[in-house]
């Protein structure tokens, strides 16, 4: 596929919520006489915050999945195809079947887990960060009478970094819905330092929110590796954790493509200017988990991030109306 002139073609990495947000947005503004593509190795978008009420069968998962060929209608053309390489140098995306040449590239791939990073990881967490796992950890909380729950995070990165805290505090009402709470011990343990400062201040918040929950907190904790058959978070220091249940955060890393092709300089993304969301190739962009950005990883500053942008190329292409700054609402 090449881009005939006098069009533009703009290409759209990924089918979350900020790839979906850009291509919607330049689809709108610019479809009629440039062309939008969005590939996605996917059919459908997956509205990934909804895995916490998927985990306690408050959703299921047609609730949550919305076919990306919905985008057609806003002069978005949808590629499905698994992403086998990015040439920036020659701007030129190679598919499994083929070849789509940019005129400008739009990065959002995400963040891929990793339980393989934690040995004993994939045999012992159920987690909602994805869609399978999501569902089988709901199966196992349905016929969950009584023990000690584990919710913790990893090393590096992840997908919204104050899940951990809402799928606690979901944990808990969930099992005081069902008139077992006293029988279900709740603990969380993160890398991170306990939290001090104001009380107004979000971790310090979280912090008091899942104590008055009577939900043990563990900080500083380190995880090396899981044993499965005893049940056991192994920490840094010969600290252990035993769980009856364990809800882990797997880690998280870009995409394998991104790190084969450069386009990732560390385990938390692409490198790309605060304001302009720009890489340091010529008119490629990275928005949402796979921009290293001092921000959440999270859709809503995904979100944020694609109007921005997508606003800033419609108008650099139409030379119509003024660019603005990326200013994002997070914490």
């Amino acid at each position: 596929m090449a881009s005939s002139r006098g069009r533009k073609r703009i290409v759209v990495l990924g089918g979350g919520c900020g790839g979906v947000v850009a291509a919607t947005h330049l689809g709108r503004k610019l479809g009629a006489d440039h062309d939008v593509v969005l590939v996605d190795r996917q059919a459908n978008h997956i509205f990934m915050p909804a895995f916490l009420f998927l985990m306690l069968g408050e959703r299921r998962p047609q609730d949550i999945s919305r076919s990306l060929s919905r985008l057609q209608k806003r002069n978005v053309k949808v590629v499905q195809s698994e992403i086998v390489g990015i040439d920036p140098s020659h701007q030129e995306v190679t598919l499994q079947k083929e070849k789509i040449n940019y005129d400008y590239l739009i990065v959002s791939l995400g963040l891929q887990t990793r339980p393989d990073l934690v040995p004993g990881f994939a045999e012992a967490s159920l987690h909602p960060w994805e869609m399978e796992t999501a569902l089988r950890l709901r199966e196992a909380l349905a016929n969950f009478r009584a023990g000690r729950i584990v919710v913790g995070v990893p090393l590096g990165p992840y997908r919204c970094p104050p899940a951990p805290y809402e799928a606690q505090w979901m944990l808990d009402g969930y099992f005081r819905q069902r008139g077992i709470r006293d029988r279900v011990e709740i603990e969380y343990f993160t890398r991170d330092a306990e939290p001090a400062g104001e009380a107004h201040d979000p971790v310090v918040w979280m912090d008091t929110e899942s104590k008055q929950r009577n939900i043990k907190q563990n900080y500083e904790f380190v995880v090396r590796s899981i044993d499965p058959e005893k049940k056991l978070v192994k920490g840094l220091y010969n600290y252990n954790l035993s769980y009856d249940l364990l809800v882990m955060v797997p880690p998280h890393r870009p995409a394998q493509v991104l790190l084969d092709s450069g386009l990732a300089d560390t385990e938390t993304g692409i490198r790309v200017d605060y304001n302009t969301l720009q890489t340091k190739w010529e008119n490629v962009y990275a928005i949402g988990d796979c921009a290293d950005m001092p921000a959440s990883k999270a859709g809503g500053v995904a979100h944020q991030e694609a109007d921005v942008l997508a606003h800033n190329l419609a108008v650099e292409i139409t030379g119509k109306g003024r660019p603005v700054d990326l200013w994002l609402h997070t914490i």
